[in-house]
């Protein structure tokens, strides 16, 4: 009789390690909920010396995002778009309006923004770019 009262004592001892086993499993699920981080970038303001140059513009995305604004430099000056479409890849010429610049507001919950601008002349290259993300894992 004593063995059978061995054996309830290490049966009831395996089912409760193995209820606070489930239990602290259970407790370990990730319901938290990530907050966008808010994203105000910008490029480098840079001016050229060539006559006038060629400048690829870029506005990339990834994952869960929200891009209100995006700006750029074309041979007008600034140039502002309100919701663009995304992703954006645009080269202008530039001449007698010498800034290179570009920037974009939003938010990003779980990747990322970047806006870039490239222009390579004989002997000059300008590059400049700016990254905003964020990731929950």
């Amino acid at each position: 009789n004593q063995k059978s009262t061995t054996m309830r004592i290490i049966t009831k001892i395996l089912l409760s390690s193995i209820f606070l086993m489930i239990l602290s499993f259970s407790s370990c699920k990730k319901d938290d909920k990530v907050s966008p981080m808010s994203c105000n970038l910008k490029t480098s303001s840079t001016e050229f010396t060539e006559e006038s140059i060629n400048v690829t513009y870029k506005l990339e995305v990834d994952g869960d995002y929200t891009v209100t604004s995006f700006y750029y430099y074309d041979e007008t000056g600034k140039v502002e778009m309100q919701n663009p479409e995304v992703p954006q890849n645009f080269t202008v010429t530039l001449s007698s309006q010498k800034k290179m610049e570009a920037g974009a507001v939003g938010n990003v919950t779980n990747g990322y923004i970047k806006v870039s601008f490239e222009a390579i002349a004989p002997g000059s290259e300008y590059k400049s770019s700016d990254l905003c993300s964020q990731s929950s894992n």
